[in-house]
């Protein structure tokens, strides 16, 4: 439980400070939370089809609309390897 923590944490680190290295506009960030959160309620129907839970909650809710896609798709991995 520990190591998917710390993965977890590192990745969404790294995000951050790309984001932050980046300078990316504000209408981009935006769009990548909007892109992130609906990606995350589509994960979340496609994965009640398979019988695995994915938690909509603050903390998922804030890695999608920090992390976008590739948060969703962070939070699909780390669900499936602590099953």
């Amino acid at each position: 439980m520990e190591h998917g923590l710390s993965v977890f944490f590192s990745v969404l680190g790294a995000i951050i400070l790309i984001y932050a290295l980046k300078r990316i506009k504000v209408g981009y960030l935006i769009l990548s939370a909007l892109s992130g959160f609906s990606a995350l309620f589509a994960a979340d129907i496609v994965c009640s089809f398979f019988d695995l839970n994915l938690p909509v909650n603050f903390f998922s809710a804030a890695i999608s609309a920090v992390g976008g896609i590739p948060g969703v798709i962070l939070l699909n991995v780390l669900n499936a390897a602590l099953l």
